[in-house]
């Protein structure tokens, strides 16, 4: 097996895609900030609250006594024969919930790096919801081919974990801390999880490393519920990587014919109208009525008149003056059901 192919099986393969680096923070704090707060999802930037986190590597757990250091599927497990058991880099990161193979939930396994022991919790026999699906497909793909398909446009895998981190950094946001409109989306998310806000955290945030396992699948969970609600436009995604889950807005496509001038529109209009006015007495007397409207001379009035006589209205069809065509405004031969009336309105 190639050595390249071999290295992209362990965690230092996925550097800086997975998360930025294995070695210590050259400045405390630096690493979380860049990879949690650069972007967001559900939220602004600035409504982000401060906290600095040290010794932090993105989705590393901590290993302490008796904490699952590994997930294992039950399947797997079972049809194991020979009493080996690999465990495939998405099964060593608290990253997903479902074994890619068989789609089942997955359960903590203890040991040190080598396989002790598995518990199986009847909890896990429960079918995953197709959200939690979606997403661990989407992680699968991510560290399959290094690319994830998303609704508005397939993006690289270091975006897509980044993107997922960010999100459970915003799930765990005192409720108190948060304005009106992200409070009650991220409310809305934790309800239709089932379970408690926060994944039952009361008080100041904690860091998703440092987590239990099941708190860990709380927020992967409410993280899914998310995405999907966003997807679906049942909450809004206010942040600078949210319209990544939200399709492309639908455009009109172009005919490929040109723009069409506005002025042709009026050339055209005023053509039909003229028309109108050399075959109908009262479309010929609104259209000078309209022509006339600001004039305030026999002079200009009679210029006006003789340049429509000029185009064909008949003479006849015309007020003689400007006096004679004021006192024709206000009598009620003009109708707004008459065709003067009409060609106006056009």
């Amino acid at each position: 097996m190639p050595v390249e192919q071999v290295r992209r099986m362990t965690i230092a393969g996925w550097v800086p895609w997975l998360l930025d680096s294995l070695q210590p923070e050259p400045v405390p704090g630096v690493a979380f900030d860049t990879y949690v707060r650069q972007d967001s999802v559900l939220v602004t930037s600035k409504e982000h609250p401060d906290r600095e986190v040290t010794n932090w590597r993105a989705w590393l757990p901590l290993n302490s006594k008796n904490r699952p250091v590994s997930r294992v599927c039950p399947v797997c497990v079972e049809r194991t024969t020979d009493g080996s058991l690999t465990f495939p880099l998405i099964m060593q990161l608290p990253i997903t919930l479902t074994c890619p193979r068989h789609g089942c939930r997955l359960d903590a396994a203890f040991g040190s790096y080598a396989f002790f022991g598995w518990e199986h919790s009847k909890t896990n026999d429960r079918p995953a919801p197709r959200q939690v699906v979606i997403q661990d497909a989407r992680t699968e793909q991510a560290l399959r081919i290094g690319t994830v398909a998303l609704p508005r446009r397939t993006v690289h895998v270091g975006v897509w974990f980044r993107l997922l981190r960010t999100l459970i950094e915003e799930l765990s946001i005192p409720l108190s801390k948060l304005r009106t409109r992200p409070r009650r989306s991220i409310e809305l998310i934790w309800r239709k999880v089932g379970h408690p806000a926060r994944a039952g955290i009361v008080g100041a945030a904690r860091t998703y490393e440092t987590l239990p396992w099941p708190q860990q699948e709380m927020y992967l969970e409410a993280a899914a519920t998310a995405i999907h609600l966003v997807e679906t436009g049942e909450i809004e995604a206010r942040g600078t990587l949210g319209h990544l889950l939200t399709p492309e807005p639908d455009r009109p496509a172009h005919d490929g014919l040109p723009p069409r001038d506005i002025w042709d529109e009026a050339r055209e209009a005023m053509t039909e109208a003229l028309t109108l006015a050399q075959q109908d007495p009262l479309a010929a007397e609104h259209m000078l009525a309209i022509l006339t409207s600001l004039t305030r001379t026999e002079k200009t009035f009679r210029g006006i008149r003789g340049d429509l006589i000029d185009l064909d209205v008949p003479e006849t069809f015309l007020p003689p003056t400007l006096a004679a065509m004021r006192s024709r405004r206000t009598s009620p031969g003009l109708s707004h059901n008459s065709p003067v009336a009409i060609v106006h309105k056009t």
